[in-house]
């Protein structure tokens, strides 16, 4: 027989940068939130300036992509306004939204090896001269597969920096009772997994890329979301934790 346990025992801590309204559903829905930022993120001090005017197509998959794109100064020289923008999904177009753009094409689907292929078989990138704007620490293999068929550059616009310093409230909270994990991205579960044991842990990923990272390293999470969004990870995360018989509000 399940035992019915209260949420007052239950704590989740969240790693992303920032605090953000998706997880809201969880602290709404009685569980104990803890916010300790594994990574954070900065512009690239030095960008070889590229001639956006030669440029028709800009490629964004991620949020911080958006952000760090227009907030340099060599992008702000140029009118975007007549460029065509595709976002890897509903969260990188919003972002987009408030920078005053509208996407011209949003992927259906939050995964780089998907996006690849939904826009080879939809030809979105035939003739066209297109930049993809990432990270330092992106993983190549998106840039890889565009190149075989489009024409394509690739530039970096900001960089994650790891958190280093351990934080003996996370500690504190793992000698009491085995806390929840949550991990959206690779970059984050690496920085924490150098500081901290992960299997002092119950570790939740936000999608398969993070999950095989994790896997790499050695370790098993307890639950992937099949959404990738903070509020998908909060809804699978909810009814991962109902079919255990936790009681939540």
């Amino acid at each position: 027989k399940s035992t019915v346990r209260s949420t007052n025992n239950i704590n989740v801590v969240l790693t992303n940068e920032h605090v953000e309204s998706g997880f809201k559903s969880l602290e709404d829905n009685g569980l104990n939130i803890f916010h300790f930022p594994m990574i954070r993120t900065k512009p690239i001090s030095k960008i070889t300036k590229i001639d956006l005017d030669q440029i028709d197509c800009i490629i964004f998959v991620s949020k911080n992509g958006v952000k760090y794109f227009f907030e340099d100064s060599n992008s702000k020289k140029f009118n975007l306004s007549e460029k065509f923008f595709i976002c890897i999904g509903e969260k990188t177009s919003k972002k987009l939204n408030e920078m005053g753009y509208d996407p011209s094409y949003t992927c259906s689907r939050n995964y780089a090896a998907e996006m690849s292929k939904e826009l080879k078989k939809n030809n979105i990138l035939i003739s066209k001269n297109s930049l993809l704007i990432q990270g330092n620490l992106s993983n190549p293999s998106l840039y890889n597969s565009l190149s075989k068929y489009c024409k394509i550059q690739r530039k970096v616009y900001y960089e994650t920096i790891k958190t280093v310093d351990e934080n003996k409230e996370i500690n504190a909270l793992a000698s009491k009772s085995k806390p929840y994990v949550i991990f959206t991205s690779p970059s984050a579960f690496d920085a924490f997994s150098e500081i901290y044991d992960p299997n002092n842990f119950f570790i939740i990923s936000i999608g398969k890329t993070t999950s095989a990272t994790i896997c790499d390293r050695g370790y098993k999470p307890e639950l992937t979301s099949k959404m990738q969004s903070y509020e998908g990870i909060s809804k699978s995360f909810l009814k991962f934790l109902k079919s255990y018989n936790y009681e939540i509000s």
